[in-house]
């Protein structure tokens, strides 16, 4: 069995994708409101409001399709790295693609790899790399006809893998009595508003723990947006509303060392960081100096799931859980095969108040029930491309 083509594509109305921070439909779905979100350039005024100000390329979505000549044909869709990741694979990694055996998904990753190193090392080539190589692993379960978390480990979490939801303080109360473990929201202030921006996730912390209830679990995104001091002062403030973590208040780069300070700073609130770390390399410092008490590694950024496999098997020796960030069904399937890996992130779209998929580039995706999202034994991932909703790249 030899891979025959790579086929790439393009949404076909990208006004209708998020580039950035509340952009076309987006902007009205479960996790993105009108609601500021504190994010790396807030202490920029001109730039504090809205991300789409001051975002560039690479935020758009795309998807891969990989063929052999054997008919199988694996698919995936990415949430970031748009027409930059389609020019990479078509210009660069699809030579390493065809006349290939699709079962050889660690040599071709390593040879995406090394080949890319002159201008690589994660970011918009992880994204291209993930693209490929979440498709080769759905070819590779097509052909097996075995859905892929059987390929790498198979069920570790009978009854369907718990889920904490992703959703802005505006609509916690909506998932309140439901079977959801916890809320997670976007920080609306950061280091750049002072006391004032302490005072006022104070209020917001404190609100959310009464809205939610004293059973359900409190987590905080600070996008990179808090630094040293202003989390140190916060975790002080929020110690009676048992918050779970702060995730991502450092920017990215930091994670050996200021984590490492910063979790014994703030314990018992745990640090939780990963998602803008773009290379399995960072994940072994982070866990080599305990610099996390979550790792959070988006396997659509990182370079799919091989290098997901060996985060994860790092993490394990060190007894740190792996909870991925972003909540397609990618995710998903390494989540229910990894004992270390306890729940998963759900992001939901629709109106906030309802489940909706926030990504609509696939079909068949399945949505939680009772804050449990159950997978099927389709092959693959389960999904198929919508490709009513694409276009070719050219």
């Amino acid at each position: 069995m030899k891979i025959t083509d790579v086929r790439l594509y393009l949404p076909n109305d990208s006004s209708r994708f998020d580039t950035g921070g509340g952009s076309g439909d987006i902007a009205k779905r479960g996790w993105v409101t009108q609601m500021q979100v504190a994010n790396p350039m807030s202490i920029y005024p001109a730039y504090a409001k809205s991300r789409k100000s001051w975002m560039g390329p690479g935020q758009e979505h795309y998807a891969v399709e990989i063929e052999t000549d054997t008919g199988h044909l694996g698919v995936c869709a990415n949430y970031y790295g748009g027409p930059m990741a389609c020019e990479i694979i078509q210009t660069h990694f699809k030579r390493f693609l065809i006349g290939q055996s699709p079962f050889d998904t660690a040599r071709i990753w390593d040879q995406m790899e090394r080949a890319s190193l002159p201008y690589g090392l994660g970011a918009l080539t992880g994204m291209a790399q993930a693209g490929v190589d979440l498709a080769l692993w759905d070819l590779k379960g097509k052909v097996l006809e075995q859905p892929v978390y059987n390929l790498i480990g198979g069920e570790t979490k009978q009854g369907g893998i718990p889920c904490y939801l992703t959703t802005h303080p505006d609509q916690a109360g909506h998932w309140r009595d439901t079977g959801f473990l916890g809320v997670k929201i976007a920080a609306p202030y950061g280091q750049e508003s002072g006391r004032r921006g302490l005072a006022e996730m104070e209020t917001i912390i404190r609100r959310l723990r009464e809205t939610v209830g004293p059973d359900k679990e409190i987590m905080i995104d600070c996008y990179m947006s808090w630094g040293t001091e202003f989390t140190s002062r916060l975790a002080q403030l929020v110690r009676d509303y048992d918050v779970k973590w702060f995730e991502d208040p450092l920017p990215s780069g930091w994670a050996a060392s200021g984590y490492r300070e910063l979790r014994e700073r703030i314990a018992p609130i745990m640090v939780a960081n990963g998602n803008m770390e773009f290379h399995h390399k960072a994940f072994a410092d982070i866990i080599d100096a305990r610099a996390s008490d979550i790792i959070q590694p988006e396997i659509h950024w990182i370079g799919g799931l091989t290098p997901l496999l060996w985060i994860a098997a790092h993490a394990a020796r060190h007894d740190i859980p792996v909870v991925p960030h972003g909540a397609s069904i990618y995710p998903m399937h390494f989540v229910m095969a990894n004992v270390g890996s306890p729940f998963a992130e759900f992001v939901t779209g629709g109106d906030g108040a309802t489940l909706a998929n926030i990504f609509d580039l696939t079909l068949d995706a399945p949505l939680p029930v009772d804050g449990r999202m159950r997978l099927t034994d389709a092959p693959g991932f389960g999904v198929r491309l919508n490709h009513e909703r694409l276009r070719p790249f050219a």
